[in-house]
């Protein structure tokens, strides 16, 4: 007899959620196409704003760091990890929106919450795509650099992410109905991690730290996810290590993150 709190039961549970996700996969596309055209409806340039955003962000920072206070002026290197981070960091604060942004669909149909954090990253997607078309059209030419065989790791990077990314959006929608303050301290928190991660400092920053300091670092997720990222775009040497710790972490965080959501799920109608 399975338990309500034995393995076997979760596992069922997860399985059948799952094939219940599948069976309205044409919903999350309804939403996701629906929320891209609501977005870009009232403005001039529309769609364009999909290449032109993670264009002009990366134009700041580059303003800012490169040129203003010139920590790095390798603008293929800085932007390959801005566009990288920014892909995860608008998943937070994306998936804590998707819930409360749509509290009338919850109270009124009955269907997988998990499709509303799914429709948004996969809105996130479409941009984050664009941006790497940005990089290698505008950026890469401009910056002599020249992508190699590494390219086809994009294959394996941009699944792992996107199960990463999963997790996040699950996460911080989960927390998010409770303590609806959690989407005021996202911002900070993306730009703590934006520091703390190797984009706008070169690596060799760390030579100068303590070994515990540069431990500390390396325990950053976008750590190993970057440096994956940029063996692909521009073909930097990729340390094995790297590659392992990019897969432990974007699945850790999103089986973590996705369970957290699924668990709570049947309480979030109560809270809106």
């Amino acid at each position: 007899m399975t338990t309500a709190t034995s393995p076997t039961y979760y596992v069922r549970r997860f399985s059948e959620y799952m094939s219940e996700l599948w069976r309205r996969k044409d919903f999350v596309w309804f939403l996701a196409r629906g929320n891209i055209k609501a977005r870009n409806a009232s403005t001039v340039l529309g769609l364009a704003w999909w290449v032109l955003n993670p264009l002009l962000l990366g134009m700041v920072y580059f303003f800012i760091f490169g040129l203003i206070f010139p920590t790095q002026r390798d603008i293929a290197y800085l932007l390959s990890g801005i566009f990288v981070f920014h892909f995860s960091a608008q998943s937070m604060s994306g998936g804590a929106n998707s819930i409360i942004g749509n509290s009338k669909l919850l109270v009124n149909i009955r269907f997988p919450r998990l499709i509303l954090p799914i429709a948004f990253l996969l809105e996130s997607t479409f941009g984050f795509l664009a941006s790497l078309v940005v990089l290698y059209l505008i950026v890469i030419p401009f910056a002599d650099v020249v992508p190699g065989p590494e390219i086809v790791l994009l294959l394996v990077a941009l699944p792992l992410q996107i199960v990463f990314n999963l997790g996040l959006a699950a996460a911080t929608a989960r927390l998010a109905v409770p303590f609806r303050d959690i989407t005021n301290f996202i911002p900070y928190l993306t730009r703590v991690w934006l520091y703390m991660s190797p984009i706008i400092w070169p690596l060799a920053m760390l030579e100068g730290v303590s070994e515990t300091a540069q431990s500390l670092f390396r325990l950053n997720p976008m750590f190993p996810i970057i440096a994956v990222y940029r063996s692909a775009l521009l073909g930097y040497p990729l340390a094995q290590a790297d590659l392992v710790a990019m897969a432990a972490w974007c699945v850790a965080v999103g089986i973590l993150g996705v369970s957290m959501f699924i668990k709570y799920e049947g309480k979030m109608v109560r809270y809106l």
